[in-house]
């Protein structure tokens, strides 16, 4: 199928391809922003004469906002239509990278993080919904796989961009590099065309818009199924937060080798988002997902019984859990943005909040007083995968519905989690 005939709206100026780079670039907007500039917080701590608690704070703070973003901007979307909340989010994503390389203080660098991560929410929450807007149904699967791998590779990736960007320059070469991203995704959605008309929006006042976050929340099958998935975040940030300890700390390798098993992980995973493309030939949604989830709880268990042996055997039983995570994003935002007719961006921003907040705890719980951070992980991957599996089987077994995963079930809902059509 030719790549114009994915569109079910015409992009003049972008085209197809330029649509995709756009919302590609977009998707790396976010996980570069959060760790991209972690190797160079040392030397942020000297430079300002501060504590790591305030350097922190920039991290803290992003992270945050960020879920706010997201929250408040896919509504408003769904009221003013995608442009303008598009291209007023990536400009002052890109105003404020710049300002934050231009900090002379933590306060000013704290200040513009929070208007940086509020920029990044808003584009975040609106390119998922240009996807549903924008691309035909049975096309969305592989435009959403292209656009989440860069979540799970982002995240993975970043550090190392930071480290080589430090062996050229200083820390503000960091954001001086987000702000040169901000502006080419800038120049992209300035010729990007409106996806949502004027007469399918939302109607109500903005205060109105917002609160079809409430309606869209409950909708049953479409929470019940985001919390389920949503549950692969938790481990995965959970490494993001403290691998760097593993890789260095426990198993004593060097900063550079640290970054090879970080880099090598990142490279593998790319292909988890895709697997579900080759894999839909053959068994349907509903089976799929239970086949992740087993093999998330197999590899959490496998890092328990070997991953204190050594870094490469740590590396192998999260990576298997990590291709699992990267496979289950595509197709499941598909599925969550089909339990809703309208408010899509309301849809967007309540999925994009629930990874970030899900996410945010897994860093959180990271940190924990475990034996270990190899133990700590193992236990984060076997317990969130266990919490699936029931919520999973009582999904199935329930009479919630839920588009795409048991409109088809002729009547077998639950016998075990893996038996699943």
């Amino acid at each position: 199928m030719a790549l114009h005939s994915w569109l079910a709206r015409p992009q003049r100026r972008l085209g197809p391809f330029g649509l995709v780079v756009l919302l590609v670039v977009g998707a790396l907007v976010t996980p570069l922003s959060l760790d991209m500039y972690t190797p160079a917080v040392p030397h942020m701590t000297e430079f300002f004469g501060t504590s790591e608690a305030m350097v922190n704070l920039t991290l803290v703070g992003y992270f945050l906002f960020f879920a706010v973003g997201l929250l408040i901007f896919g509504p408003v979307s769904d009221r003013y239509g995608r442009k303008p909340v598009l291209v007023a989010g990536i400009l002052a994503y890109a105003l404020a990278s710049a300002a934050c390389a231009l900090s002379t203080s933590i306060g000013m660098l704290i200040a513009m993080r929070v208007l940086q991560a509020l920029g990044a929410g808003a584009v975040s929450a609106v390119s998922t919904a240009v996807v549903k807007d924008a691309v035909v149904p049975e096309r969305r699967e592989t435009l959403l796989s292209l656009v989440q791998v860069m979540f799970v590779v982002g995240p993975v990736l970043a550090p190392v961009v930071g480290a080589l960007v430090l062996q050229v320059a200083d820390w503000r070469m960091t954001f001086w590099v987000l702000a040169g991203i901000g502006a080419v995704c800038s120049a992209l959605a300035l010729l990007f065309d409106e996806t949502l008309p004027a007469d399918e929006r939302y109607e109500g006042s903005v205060t109105g818009s917002l609160k079809q976050l409430g309606v869209v929340a409950r909708n049953k099958g479409f929470s019940a199924f985001l919390g389920i998935v949503g549950l692969y975040n938790l481990p995965f940030m959970a490494y993001i937060a403290v691998g760097s300890y593993v890789y260095i700390t426990f198993f004593g390798l060097s900063e550079l080798e640290y970054s090879l098993y970080f880099a090598v992980a990142a490279l593998l995973t790319v292909l988890g988002p895709f697997a579900w493309l080759a894999a839909s030939r053959f068994v349907s949604a509903r089976r799929f997902t239970g086949i992740l989830l087993g093999v998330g709880l197999a590899s959490g268990l496998a890092m328990l019984a070997v991953g204190e042996l050594s870094p490469v055997l740590f590396c192998l039983t999260f990576l298997a859990f990590a291709l699992a995570e990267a496979a289950v994003r595509p197709y499941s935002t598909n599925i969550l943005l089909s339990q809703q007719e309208g408010d899509t961006g309301a849809a967007s921003s309540l999925i994009n909040f629930a990874h970030t907040a899900i996410g945010c705890v897994g860093m959180l719980v990271a940190v924990l007083p475990w034996p270990n951070f190899v133990t700590g992980i193992g236990i984060i991957i076997v317990a969130s995968m266990g919490v699936g599996i029931l919520g999973w089987i009582a999904l199935l077994r329930s009479r919630v519905p839920l588009a795409g995963i048991k409109d088809d079930e002729a009547g077998s809902v639950g016998a075990t989690v893996l038996d699943l059509r």
